[in-house]
């Protein structure tokens, strides 16, 4: 869908300590399979915790394009995608995260939104659709937050080729211009592999509690033991290609017109042949030497290398970028975005990093800092 007065107004982001995994364990294992130099720590915090400084940080980079006082949103939707980012149950996560930000009581919902780790991307196409329908509407803050960590949900061993890092990210949706603008948005479903990540499991009786140390791996394997991992190769591939194809061919501009991919930061393998081969990109226009230093971070991904392009220069007023979401389902959602305004003070909010984030004499964006 094509959008014509859809913006972004803030974004941030917010990290731990990026730790090496040679200082984890089992680092060896793990840079075989996803050449992982880091991942992102947040040691005594919580998702919601990351998720109010990703949103401070995206309120104050609002404040540097928006004359006045700021609006307070209408609308919050806020994603947390494992049972350890999410505090305690029976519970609302949205209105925590509300109000540490010092929004007041007013208009409006803050609820919750999980298509998993395609929640803040695919939450842009659904915002996208509820601003346009909805002129009493002005403003919708997204934001997510993470927070991973053995013995329940080891960064590293979790999951097969893919290692979690802690973070959180914030979007503030208006219809009056700011850092950049939504010029088009797709999404796609394929719920046949939503067995992917159940495996052979059983559902929980009422009132049980899971518990225990998450199986991703071994659910994945159970499942691709049976179908083939080439059958889930495949119908990402139609996922990945449809809603990238819709989103350019609506906004109006080819694949090579496009001077950043956002995508999940996978590991190496997975990367390669979920995002890349399906894209026919290399890891040019990608933040994958960023990625593998911070690890995937649910759905918080893209928002957190939005950020980082804006605060460390990396584009500028006209440059196009592209977001592309892919949740466990599965769903997968893209966003075309152009760059309006990057002010100076947007260094400031820049997420860490530890090594350079570029490898190649081309490109003349700044090293890490």
């Amino acid at each position: 869908m094509q959008w014509k007065n859809l913006h972004i107004r803030g974004v941030g982001a917010a990290l731990g300590d990026i730790v090496a995994v040679e200082d984890l364990e089992p680092a060896r294992t793990l840079h075989e399979a996803t050449s992982q130099r880091g991942v992102s720590i947040a040691r005594n915090s919580t998702g919601m915790d990351l998720a109010i400084r990703a949103g401070r940080n995206a309120l104050a980079s609002m404040a540097m394009t928006t004359t006045g006082p700021l609006p307070v949103p209408d609308m919050h939707f806020h994603a947390a995608i494992w049972r350890g980012s999410r505090g305690i149950d029976f519970w609302s996560r949205a209105a925590y995260v509300r109000s540490r930000l010092g929004l007041p009581a007013g208009r409006g919902i803050a609820t919750e939104f999980n298509a998993m780790s395609n929640s803040l991307v695919g939450g842009i196409d659904i915002s996208a659709r509820v601003l346009a329908g909805s002129p009493d509407l002005d403003t919708v803050l997204l934001t997510g937050g993470e927070t991973f960590g053995p013995p329940a949900f080891d960064h590293l061993t979790a999951d097969h080729g893919i290692a979690y890092g802690d973070g959180g990210s914030a979007l503030i949706l208006g219809r009056h211009r700011g850092l950049a603008q939504i010029l088009a948005t797709s999404s796609y479903t394929d719920p046949t592999l939503e067995q992917l990540h159940r495996g052979n499991d059983r559902f929980l009786p009422a009132g049980t509690t899971e518990l225990g140390i998450e199986r991703i791996h071994e659910r994945k394997r159970q499942y691709t033991d049976v179908v083939g991992a080439a059958s889930v190769t495949r119908r990402n591939h139609e996922g990945v290609r449809a809603v990238i194809d819709e989103a350019l061919h609506d906004a109006n501009l080819s694949l090579d017109q496009l001077r950043w991919v956002l995508l999940p930061h996978y590991g190496r393998h997975l990367l390669d042949t979920h995002c890349l081969r399906p894209l026919g990109i290399t890891t040019d226009r990608t933040l994958s030497h960023a990625g593998d230093q911070w690890g995937h971070i649910g759905p918080n991904d893209q928002l957190i290398g939005l950020t980082h392009l804006l605060t460390r220069g990396a584009v500028a007023p006209g440059d196009h970028v592209a977001l592309l979401g892919i949740g466990i389902g599965m769903t997968w959602t893209a966003g075309i975005v152009r760059i309006d305004s990057v002010p100076d003070g947007l260094s400031a909010l820049a997420p860490p990093l530890r090594w350079p984030w570029r490898r190649t004499e081309r490109q003349q964006e700044p090293a890490a800092d």
